[in-house]
């Protein structure tokens, strides 16, 4: 090895940011495998690409429901050093008027010789997939070794908007509640709540913190008013967190297929992101007939 190569263990967290233009083929079959996008510096030959994965749901009526459902991969590469390495990665999509589209975030632990993977990052997408144009996505990591050491990488644009909120139609009956706004989420539990977001369904959602076995997650919850209307819907959430330089750093989905009552997601979260003193909520929530999300 030659004297002057410097090999640095990431003992810190890492943060990249990756704001990437995507261009879906007309037809999602073409997406099944993945599309590269970046180089990542963790190891040889690590790459962060998306792809469509097609998933399987039941609407409230029992019937099968196929959708092309975007998702962030990581391929390639693998561990060559002693120790695990950690991966906290957030994936959002957004169409072409700067939209979000779908969220998720995912944590992953790379053992030592494994190859890097990062599983989870698809969320619920209805939508014909050609509305996608853009991908942001936010890799948090440490444990791995840089032979060329660099300070935190970051090619995002960023996101200026103003606070807006506004209903999203769609064609088959579909409605979208959208939001942007500075968020500050406080010391309780309770870190944010809705008025009822759909004329229909009267759906109403919560953020809460809860903390299970030293980890941390935000609970995404969902209920309807206990008024029934008699009608069945589908809804889904999404929603995504930007820190004051406008960098995407968390994000998630839910969906609720009929009047199911409460349901909960748990998505894991870094603590310090909830010990910002203000960041930016980016929501949005759809209803439609049962069959519809």
């Amino acid at each position: 090895m030659p004297q002057n190569l410097i090999i640095t263990k990431q003992k810190s967290p890492v943060t990249y940011d990756l704001d990437l233009p995507v261009h879906p083929p007309y037809d999602a079959r073409d997406a099944f495998d993945a599309i590269p996008m970046q180089l990542l510096p963790f190891a040889e030959g690590l790459t962060v690409g998306w792809k469509v994965s097609p998933m399987q749901f039941v609407d409230g009526l029992g019937r099968d429901l196929k959708f092309d459902c975007p998702s962030i991969v990581i391929t390639g590469g693998q561990n060559l050093g002693e120790t695990p390495v950690v991966l906290y990665v957030v994936a959002a999509f957004y169409d072409s008027r700067n939209r979000l589209l779908s969220c998720q975030t995912s944590e992953h632990i790379v053992q030592p010789w494994e190859s890097y993977d990062i599983p989870g990052l698809w969320s619920r997408f209805p939508f014909p997939i050609t509305e996608i144009a853009r991908a942001s996505v936010a890799i948090t990591s440490y444990g791995w070794q840089d032979l060329r050491p660099k300070p935190s990488q970051n090619h995002s644009q960023g996101k200026p908007k103003s606070e807006i909120k506004y209903e999203w139609k769609r064609e088959g009956g579909v409605v979208g509640s959208y939001s942007f706004q500075k968020w500050n989420p406080g010391a309780g539990e309770l870190l944010f709540a809705t008025e009822p977001l759909t004329k229909e369904n009267r759906l109403r959602i919560r953020l809460e913190r809860r903390q299970s076995e030293g980890l941390h997650f935000l609970a995404l919850v969902q209920s309807q008013s206990p008024v029934h209307t008699g009608k069945t819907f589908d809804n889904l959430i999404q929603y995504a967190l930007y820190d004051q330089q406008s960098r995407l750093c968390h994000g998630g989905s839910c969906m609720g297929v009929g009047n199911h009552g409460d349901l909960v997601s748990l998505i894991p979260i870094l603590p310090e992101i909830l010990d910002s003193a203000a960041l930016y909520l980016e929501l949005v929530v759809w209803e439609g007939p049962s069959g519809s999300l």
